[in-house]
């Protein structure tokens, strides 16, 4: 400092900012970095979609049994492929006139509601409470009170990628395998 309160020349260029050149170089790292790593959040985002999906589907699965067995109503699973949706119904038994008739009603409890699937993800096909696989329209898979499941594959998909959740009868596990499966062994481990 030559005066009191005076900046010497040097002092005064080491607090004027950056440069061009320095700001040139930050930004082509930034874009760079950016452009290798976007692409792979994008993957990321792109696949969660779908495993999400498949989550929430066990988890409506399972708590539909459950509810099938405690309440001793019988309940199916609709899945509406055109639309991208899955609800959960509850049977309706009507005896009149000596005759016994059944229909179905949307389970209006809080964790039943309609599962719409998220944009890309479908449903490929349903193997159903008929034992035919569905391909469009809607597909059903019945929960007996007992917990006995018919109607065991649905399948779904997301570009190339694609999850299987298959449903035991016998006991109701959902387990879900990456890719496409038609048949599953039943082992003790299950």
């Amino acid at each position: 400092m030559s005066k009191a309160g005076t900046l010497s020349s040097p002092d005064r260029v080491r607090r004027g900012g950056f440069t061009l050149i320095e700001l040139t170089v930050t930004l082509l790292l930034i874009t760079i970095i950016v452009g290798i790593t976007l692409p792979k959040i994008g993957d990321a985002i792109y696949s969660t979609n779908l495993k999400h999906s498949v989550r929430q589907l066990r988890a409506l699965i399972t708590l539909s049994r459950s509810k099938a067995t405690l309440e001793r109503m019988p309940r199916r699973v609709v899945c509406d492929m055109a639309k991208g949706e899955i609800r959960i119904e509850r049977e309706m038994r009507d005896e009149g006139e000596g005759e016994v008739v059944y229909t179905y009603e949307p389970d209006a409890s809080l964790m039943m509601r309609t599962y719409r699937l998220p944009d890309g993800v479908k449903i490929e096909d349903v193997i159903g409470e008929t034992g035919d696989k569905e391909t469009s329209g809607t597909a059903y898979l019945r929960i007996a009170t007992n917990g006995l499941v018919t109607g065991n594959f649905i399948h779904l998909r997301k570009g190339d990628e694609q999850y299987t959740l298959y449903i035991n009868p016998l006991t109701g596990r959902v387990k879900i395998e990456e890719g496409y499966r038609e048949e599953f062994r039943v082992t003790g481990q299950e």
